[in-house]
């Protein structure tokens, strides 16, 4: 399968993903993570990690770059973008995330995993999670999008 989303769009992920690092709140290892994503509208969020001193307690950068498209009203993701200094996969918790969205827009989101060194791979949630937990109020969430703030 073939990622839908264009180059140009991909390009504009990292920039946006590369602004939003620099507020990443990484108290306990220093280890700032670049998230950005993009919804079917064409609007593009960013994220960062936000570290807490209690175990636990913080929020990967995934997770704040879907909060914030939450926040702005939307609710379709088509994809998402992490990049850190080293290759690093979306963690379980972010890809379980992910598939709340998957459900309200009945359709597969692409993750855009980018490293410094500028080497990437793209692969869809359902390779990287084939049997992940369905919600059983799949139509509760397909509701959100009709929600749009007008």
């Amino acid at each position: 399968m073939t990622c839908p989303i264009p180059e140009k769009t991909i390009k504009k992920m990292i920039k946006l993903a590369k602004e939003t690092r620099k507020n990443a709140f990484a108290c306990r290892s220093n280890h700032k993570i670049w998230a950005s994503v993009l919804t079917a509208s064409g609007k593009i969020f960013g994220g960062c990690n936000v570290e807490c001193n209690i175990s636990g307690l913080g929020t990967c950068a995934e997770r704040c770059a879907i909060d914030n498209m939450i926040a702005n009203w939307e609710y379709n993701i088509l994809g998402i973008c992490t990049i850190d200094t080293k290759f690093t996969p979306t963690c379980g918790a972010c890809l379980q995330y992910l598939t709340l969205f998957s459900q309200v827009s009945d359709q597969e989101i692409w993750l855009i995993n980018w490293d410094v060194r500028w080497h990437y791979e793209i692969k869809t949630l359902s390779e990287l999670l084939p049997d992940w937990y369905r919600s059983t109020h799949v139509e509760f969430l397909k509701s959100y999008n009709k929600k749009r703030k007008k």
